[in-house]
């Protein structure tokens, strides 16, 4: 507790202000969603008022995580070369040093304007405006991991130093048992063999030193690599467009997945490549010092040799580990599918063919790993093969030498045998090397198709983010269709004016739930635009896109966890009072209070087990919690009886607001009470809009004349 010092106090005022000043200073920042400043605002009133300064300085990290900026970097004062700086400043709150005047004194900016103070208050924390981290529009996989070892090359350096000394430590063995046969036993040397046998004991157990600091230096690198790839990747998928994912969810999973088996490939590459491939040519020339060329020749002949053998593989590896992959993924993908649609197939009684599927998929799957395993076992029973007859050859050629010359000793020959064994132990890793290679390569190219997926703000730098939205939409020329499939909307013109209250019916199929797709943002039209607020939906940052626009699709997903959890998703600031009530509202209340947990019920992952009625209501309530400015609802109440419609109907007259913009979808006439405009869809796109009363008049006539046009053909 020595450490108390006075509390900063960094207020909700403090941090909406820097927030927005930060924004404006650095024009790369993004303007921070209204989620994110109530966050943050939770994290200020739930610090204790006589906890230390890092408490205040945390408030600033989250705030700098907001903005992908990197942790800050704290100085005991302000540096006048980095100015403007943020400071927290004891007694006064948060501040931005601007400049240092020439008369000494220190111009600071707060949220009621600039002040000069010739001295700042003691125990003050300084840190640099965020700098956001460098957006690459067309980043791709590959790059990903590159830089990942790249930003980390002074851990391989050091790894790479520490490989060193074990390597020349391991020469000390080869230097031992020449020295021992040359002469300690010629001459009966004693006193030298215990001197060079606890000199080699030391350099042993040096090396066992070095080698458990190398690992755990790559082990912390690794880590850290992984978290890093595992956050950026997960990242990327959370912001592909929704119109972008493909058909099976679960060849996409194995697809993110892979980044393991390309992680794992990367460090042990490196560290070959590094390493143990260079000090194969170092024993190499430390075997041509001992015994000249012609030993040396023969050792380089069998290295090339297993060389050769090692890559000879290759391609054959290739081609079925990516085969072995894809197969793999399809696997992943149809056990989503079993898992996703069991009810269906067990009431269907299609079990079987889906059985035969999964067998074939296996079988493939089986093959091709066999083939694999058998290219890779082929190589390495060569390649050990290759060592031995090295050994062998070795000997013989330097038996002769000794024999017949002066030139080589007995002594030289163990060692250069010992040395061979070096040389060619890193060729005896390729046919592994290979095998990882191929699994990595089949991993990335996989990877690569989930990264040319579109993202949200698709090949934009700079996300617009408005500090307020109206409502407006302008659909111009819009036309959208699903992958393989005829059109499925078609838009000349559409104006939605803020405030309006609109239903759109018509048929299954028409493009209904597709148009409040595209008006979410979460589709991008193949042609034409969407315009909210005078922007392109696609220009403005999902983030903000998301905090306006409350979207309630007609199937509502539930992730796992509890009810309290999904409820507050996206919605954490709110209070328990306000969550009781809108429960209460809604009729979840009911759910709670026929369940002893009540809010802490436990969900299942896609919400199985909950009623498609309890789901809609799930879904209502959230998005009810979140406050939107703008609502679009899909068929809100197409899984509810009578009783529970009319509440919802109650609820949503009563919570959205007359400025508020809402679009509603439905099939239920009753919905219509909340609407004034009424848009409804045909085969060919939009064939009526108008005021409620008055579509519904022509809808009537349209239908009394068909029917009197029905009864004439009869007459006839």
């Amino acid at each position: 507790m020595d450490n108390l010092i006075e509390n900063i106090n960094v207020t909700t005022i403090d941090i909406k202000w820097l927030a927005e000043r930060c924004s404006s200073l650095q024009e790369d920042l993004p303007r921070l969603s209204r989620q994110m400043i109530t966050l943050l605002e939770k994290t200020i009133a739930d610090l204790d008022s006589t906890q230390f300064e890092d408490g205040d300085c945390a408030v600033v990290e989250q705030l700098f995580e907001a903005f992908d900026a990197g942790a800050p970097e704290w100085h005991s004062e302000p540096v006048p070369s980095a100015l403007p700086m943020i400071a927290l400043l004891p007694g006064v709150g948060c501040r931005i040093v601007c400049a240092l005047t020439a008369q000494g004194q220190w111009l600071l900016e707060g949220p009621d304007g600039n002040s000069y103070d010739t001295t700042l208050p003691d125990n003050g924390k300084y840190a640099q405006i965020p700098n956001p981290q460098k957006i690459t529009i067309n980043v791709t996989a590959r790059s990903l991991f590159i830089n990942a070892i790249v930003t980390r090359k002074q851990v391989f350096i050091q790894a790479v130093i520490a490989s060193t000394l074990c390597n020349l430590l391991a020469l000390a063995t080869s230097l031992y048992s020449m020295q021992v046969y040359d002469r300690v036993i010629p001459t009966q040397g004693i006193q030298t063999l215990i001197t060079l046998t606890v000199g080699v004991f030391i350099a042993v157990f040096l090396e066992l030193i070095i080698k458990k600091a190398r690992s755990l230096i790559m082990e912390d690198a690794v880590k850290e690599m992984d978290h890093e790839l595992s956050h950026k990747i997960f990242k990327r998928l959370l912001g592909i467009r929704m119109d972008q994912f493909p058909a099976s969810v679960g060849t996409l999973s194995a697809q993110v997945r892979s980044y393991e088996t390309i992680r794992s490939f990367s460090t042990t590459f490196t560290m070959f490549i590094l390493n143990d491939a260079p000090f194969a040519l170092l024993f190499l020339a430390v075997i041509m010092f001992i015994a000249g060329t012609q030993v040396a020749i023969v050792v380089l002949v069998f290295f090339l040799l297993a060389l050769a053998i090692g890559f000879m593989s290759r391609k054959r590896i290739d081609i079925h580990t990516k085969s072995g992959l894809s197969g793999a993924n399809r696997k992943m993908g149809l056990l989503v599918e079993v898992v996703e649609g069991a009810e269906s197939l067990k009431s269907s009684g299609v079990g079987w063919q889906i059985l035969s599927r999964w067998d074939q998929l296996s079988r493939m799957v089986m093959e091709d790993a066999d083939k694999v395993r058998q290219c890779s076992d082929t190589a390495n029973y060569l390649s050990a093969m290759v060592q031995q007859l090295s050994y062998v050859m070795l000997v013989c050629v330097g038996a002769y030498i000794a024999a017949t010359s002066t030139d080589l000793t007995t002594g030289g020959i163990i060692a250069c045998s010992i040395l061979s064994g070096r040389v060619l132990a890193p060729v005896g890793m390729i046919p592994g090397l290979i095998v990882q290679w191929g699994h990595a390569k089949a991993a990335l190219s996989d990877l690569e198709k989930v990264f040319l997926l579109e993202q949200d703000n698709h090949e934009v730098s700079q996300p617009l983010s408005p500090e307020k939205f109206q409502g407006r939409y302008l659909l111009k020329d819009v036309h959208f269709s699903y992958l393989g499939r005829p059109e499925a909307i078609s838009v000349d013109k559409l104006v939605i004016v803020p405030g309006e209250k609109i239903a759109i019916v018509g048929p299954i199929g028409s493009g209904k739930s597709t148009l409040l797709k595209l008006m979410a943002g979460l589709y991008k039209p193949q042609s034409g635009q969407v315009l909210f607020d005078g922007l392109d939906m696609q220009q403005i940052s999902r983030t903000h896109v998301s905090d306006a626009i409350g979207y309630l699709p007609q199937n509502i997903h539930l992730f796992g966890g509890t009810l309290r959890s999904n409820l507050l998703m996206g919605n954490s600031c709110v209070s328990e009072e306000d969550l009781l009530t809108i429960c209460q509202l809604t009729g979840l209340g009911s759910m709670m209070a026929s369940h002893p947990k009540g809010l802490d019920l436990t969900i299942s992952e896609g919400g199985n087990g909950v009623s498609g009625g309890q789901k809609q209501l799930i879904g209502l309530t959230r998005l009810i919690l979140s406050k939107p400015d703008i609502w679009l609802l899909d068929e809100p109440t197409a899984s509810l009886d009578e009783g529970f419609e009319q509440r919802v109907l109650s609820i949503l007259a009563q919570k959205i607001a007359p400025e508020q913009t809402l679009i509603l979808v439905t099939h239920k006439p009753v919905l219509l009470n909340l609407v004034q405009r009424l848009i409804v869809f045909g085969p060919t796109g939009i064939i009526l809009d108008g005021p409620r009363d008055a579509v519904l008049e022509r809808l009537r006539q349209n239908s009394d004349s068909a029917e009197g046009s029905h009864q004439n053909v009869g007459a006839c």
